[in-house]
């Protein structure tokens, strides 16, 4: 029981700290493309965002998915 809390808790550790890089990494992306690409920037911002919410739950679906089957 402990064992499954700990797992629990660790996975939710590492898949936010892999969404928080990700949204870190989508805005440092939007400020260097902010001076290329100017209004359009908010738009690209949101489809990284997008993009990485889709990844996140993907992955999540997976791990749920493994932990079903055992």
């Amino acid at each position: 029981m402990l064992r499954a809390v700990w797992e629990t808790l660790f996975g939710l550790v590492v898949d936010d700290g892999s969404l928080a890089i990700g949204i870190v990494i989508a805005l440092a992306i939007a400020w260097v493309a902010a001076r290329s690409i100017g209004d359009a920037t908010g738009w690209l911002l949101l489809v990284m965002l997008i993009g990485l919410v889709v990844a996140n739950l993907y992955a999540a679906g997976r791990k749920a998915r493994r932990h079903l089957a055992i």
